[in-house]
């Protein structure tokens, strides 16, 4: 009996692609969908949408560095866009050099990279 079930469903979801409409979704399977509103396009009407997507991306970076008597910051923002790629990158560095008795030199380096595409 499993074996009959089995063999049944086989069939009617190979059945089921013919149904479609050569591909093409029905008003009357939109309108169950509760798309109503919709209307199928074109191939064509198509191809004039496709590939209009934006990438964007976008990065913060900040560095800081305190120490006796001496302190460094900075920050940092980017943004990029682009119809079908977007990339960037940044860097900040701040540095502090405290002169004294006991002599200090700090360094310090804060950065990214980001990348983005769209098909």
């Amino acid at each position: 009996m499993k074996i009959l079930f089995a063999l049944a469903s086989i069939v009617a979801f190979s059945v089921a692609p013919a149904f479609a409409g050569e591909g093409q979704v029905s008003n009357q399977t939109l309108n169950k969908m509760g798309l109503s509103g919709m209307k199928v396009m074109s191939d064509q009407q198509g191809m004039q949408v496709r590939g209009l997507s934006i990438a964007v991306v976008g990065g913060f970076s900040q560095a800081a560095s305190w120490t006796r008597g001496a302190e460094a910051s900075t920050t940092n923002f980017y943004f990029a866009a682009g119809q079908h790629s977007a990339s960037g990158g940044n860097l900040s560095g701040a540095a502090t050099l405290n002169l004294g008795y006991h002599s200090s030199l700090t360094i310090v380096a804060a950065g990214g990279f980001s990348s983005a595409s769209a098909r």
